[in-house]
Order: C-alpha cells, then sequence, then structure tokens
C-alpha cells in the first residue's frame, strides 16, 4: 500500500480549488457526519442512507462526490487529521527532532478529548478485514509526518547506514498506532498515554541513529526520565494546541 497521502486523493477525488461556497459546506457536512457516524458505531454499522439524511444531501450526489462508501470513509478520517495537523502553531522548525516531539505530544493531548472517535479508527485500522482505501488514508497521513524528520536525517547522514527511511516511518507509524490502540482500549492510562508515545517514538529512533541526531534523542530521553516521565515544560514553546 502506498504511503503518499498525494496518491490516495486521487481515489477520493482532485483538491476542490474551483468549487463554489455552497459545494464546499456540503462535502464539509458529509464529512462531519461521516466521523460522527463512524464514532458511534464503527465501520460496521455505517450506512450511506442514514449520512444521506443526516447529511441532507441525496444519495446520486452523494455517490458523485465521493462514489463509493469506502473512499467518504477514507476522506472524512484522512481529512480530520490532516485539517487539524494543518492548525497547530509550532514553535520549531520543519524537519527537526523537537517538531516531530510537538506533533506527537500536541495530537496525543487532542486524542485524549476524542477517546469514543480515536478507539473507532483503531478498530478499523487494526481489522483483519480493513478496507485498503481506509487503511492506506489513516496509515499515509501518520507515514507523511514522520518522513519528514526522517528525511532530514538521511540528507545529514545521521541514519545508520542500514536504515531505510520509508520502512522507519512505517515502523513509527506502528509503533505509535498499536499505543494509542491500547489506550483507546482503557489498556494504557490516560495520564501515561502521552509520555509513553514520546519514550517510544525516541527509544526507536534512538537505534536508527548516529551522530549528532542521536546525542539530541539520547538527551530528550534522559530528561524524560529525569522528569519522571511528565510532558510539563518537556519542550520550550511546546507547539499551541488547537480544538
Amino acid at each position: 500500500m502506498s504511503s503518499s497521502s498525494t496518491s490516495f486523493n486521487g481515489l477520493i477525488g482532485a483538491p476542490l480549488t474551483y468549487a463554489s461556497p455552497a459545494i464546499l459546506e456540503r462535502r464539509r457536512r458529509i464529512l462531519e457526519e461521516t466521523r460522527k457516524l463512524i464514532e458511534e458505531g464503527g465501520i460496521t454499522n455505517f450506512s450511506m442512507n442514514i449520512l444521506c439524511k443526516r447529511a441532507g444531501v441525496a444519495k446520486r450526489t452523494l455517490y458523485n462526490a465521493f462514489q463509493t462508501r469506502e473512499h467518504v470513509i477514507a476522506a472524512a478520517i484522512q481529512e480530520y487529521f490532516l485539517e487539524y495537523l494543518g492548525r497547530v502553531t509550532y514553535s520549531a522548525p520543519r524537519g527537526t527532532l523537537q517538531r516531530s516531539v510537538e506533533r506527537i505530544i500536541t495530537v496525543g493531548r487532542r486524542n485524549r478529548k476524542i477517546p469514543r472517535y480515536i478507539h473507532a479508527i483503531m478498530e478499523i485500522y487494526f481489522s483483519a478485514e480493513v478496507i485498503p482505501d481506509v487503511w492506506t488514508a489513516m496509515n499515509s497521513v501518520a507515514v507523511d509526518a514522520n518522513l519528514e524528520y526522517i528525511n532530514a536525517l538521511r540528507q545529514r547522514r545521521q541514519l545508520q547506514l542500514w536504515i531505510n527511511p520509508e520502512t522507519l516511518a512505517y515502523d513509527v507509524v506502528r509503533y505509535e498506532y498499536t499505543t494509542i490502540y491500547d489506550w483507546s482500549r482503557g489498556l494504557i492510562a490516560d495520564d501515561l498515554f502521552v509520555p509513553q508515545l514520546v519514550q517510544g517514538y525516541l527509544t526507536l529512533l534512538l537505534g536508527a541513529t548516529r551522530g549528532g541526531a542521536r546525542d539530541e534523542i539520547e538527551a530528550l530521553l534522559r530528561k524524560q526520565h529525569k522528569n519522571g516521565g511528565s510532558m510539563d515544560d518537556f519542550l520550550p514553546g511546546l507547539a499551541k494546541a488547537v480544538d
């Protein structure tokens, strides 16, 4: 499955650059109601008929816009996270460790505010019957977010020689999503959720890096250990969370 969110966008239609305000509002309403239905009943009970009624659109209009049930679900999941990430104000520049850790902390704290929705989409992601388009949408947004820093490490020659950047990004996402899923099922306490995400992320990268990058990662791990795992004052100027 492709890790590129750009290639996936072709499945759900080209960006609506020239769409009218009415069309954009209708799309927003459809995707918002889709997310609510996913949260309420998961993917198994998802009904296009109910979606049409709640979004106030005809079934023909819905299928013209998204083609299939799978594509509307995939679009709703992917666009939610892309829109949220786009509204986060970071203090650190792109392609840095601090930026990546800021993202993990900020998104993790956001996830804690919407546990039912997060649990529903993690159930979808880890289902043996997950629809490929939906899995790709969920996976690509996280892989792409992680590749930004990993590719910067490659350009600076600070990855270990045996590391493939895309494989490492996939490994990080597998860890992140497994941890998120465990938390959503009550296997990780709320107060330990974000610290565990950060520690696992840094530990994975520690074995994949060398030179100054490895030193920087180890310093953050030592700081987290010294703080007893607390995220308070973990990074100066932590990204501003948005609802």
